[in-house]
């Protein structure tokens, strides 16, 4: 199984695993009908003092879960993966918390740095694409491209890395295994 699929599955029952724990564990208030859903998608920054209170604590872990879906929302949803030159600056500016904050979810929940998981949600996307016959009417420059690689060299190199081949062998395997 090639290492960005592999990461997204993981990532993906991670968060399952949040998600479970946090409704079916945790003693936290219920969102009420007349909260509007914009309180509840948006994420507050999760607050960086010391000497917090058990009570804190769980606001810290609440902070935390919601940045989490919030960032996998961007990821996934937004596809800002794409976006070419991305920072992670810019990323964490799109959450509303600190860059720090971001590099630290991130590193928590993935183990990968931004630029690493930006790097493996843009391969995911171009195997996709791949698969999609996208290369039917498209080089393989245009694709890397449009998954938000400024160059040829860094998408080839970062394709081989995570697939374990280069785009243009991916092809010719996945449409032998297909046919």
């Amino acid at each position: 199984m090639e290492t960005g699929l592999l990461f997204t599955t993981i990532l993906l029952s991670m968060l399952a695993g949040v998600v479970v724990g946090k409704f079916f564990f945790d003693k936290k208030p219920v969102k009420s009908e007349d909260q509007p859903v914009s309180a509840i998608n948006t994420p507050e920054p999760i607050p960086t003092g010391g000497g917090e209170d058990q009570h804190d604590m769980e606001d810290v872990e609440l902070d935390e879960y919601l940045l989490t879906k919030k960032i996998f929302s961007v990821f996934v949803e937004e596809k800002v993966f794409r976006i070419h030159g991305l920072t992670v600056g810019q990323f964490a500016e799109r959450l509303g918390v600190k860059q720090r904050v971001v590099t630290q979810v991130l590193e928590k929940l993935s183990g990968h740095s931004f630029k690493e998981l930006i790097n493996i949600y843009r391969i995911k996307y171009a195997v996709e694409k791949i698969e999609e016959g996208y290369l039917d009417k498209y080089t393989l420059d245009a694709l890397g491209r449009d998954a938000g690689f400024s160059s040829r060299i860094t998408f080839f190199n970062v394709f081989k890395r995570e697939v374990g081949m280069c785009p243009k062998e991916y092809r010719k395997q996945y449409e032998n295994i297909a046919a």
